[in-house]
């Protein structure tokens, strides 16, 4: 176990400095997780293996709900239904969701996004060393969601079930 953790560590350590060292997070707080509210761009891959940034999503008068997902992960696929609700219903709203997954194996990604029938964006950018985006963001566990306000301010983390619905229903509550 130690070499696990040791290893981990390395990891934890590489990706904390390349986030700081890019400028994606002005301090080791926002790097260990600890939001800065502001919204950082990161490279992506998409199921079609082209490249894109998040910064096509947020910030363009959109509310962005990220969904930081992987296809081993059994909360992640319990959770999968509620993100679908949450775009069926607020998509004519202005609503815009990414799902960020954290599979290394792209055919188990590419099978639950269509198993799942995830019709919004798909990307990931995990490699040997980790996600850059999970890391930027301080995502440590999964399922784990962001919400952007329409200007790219974090407005909400880490909801789910009927609180993100409930969150999503004060933002962009149905016209009278």
């Amino acid at each position: 176990m130690p070499g696990l953790m040791q290893n981990y560590y390395i990891m934890y350590m590489k990706n904390l400095i390349v986030a700081m060292a890019l400028g994606l997070c002005s301090t080791v707080a926002c790097a260990q997780g600890e939001s800065e509210k502001d919204f950082h761009d990161v490279r992506l891959a998409t199921l079609k293996g082209d490249s894109v940034s998040l910064s096509a999503y947020v910030g363009k008068h959109k509310y962005v709900l990220v969904d930081f997902w992987a296809s081993w992960c059994g909360p992640c696929m319990r959770e999968m239904p509620n993100v679908k609700a949450a775009y069926a219903k607020y998509k004519s709203r202005g609503l815009e969701v990414v799902g960020i997954s954290l599979d290394r194996d792209k055919r188990a990604w590419q099978g639950a996004v269509t198993r799942m029938e995830m019709t919004w964006p798909q990307m990931t950018d995990v490699n040997a060393s980790g996600s850059n985006a999970a890391t930027v963001y301080g995502v440590q566990y999964i399922p784990y969601t962001l919400i952007f306000d329409k200007k790219g301010n974090i407005v909400a983390q880490n909801l789910h079930g009927a609180e993100m619905l409930d969150k999503l229903e004060e933002l962009m509550p149905a016209k009278k």
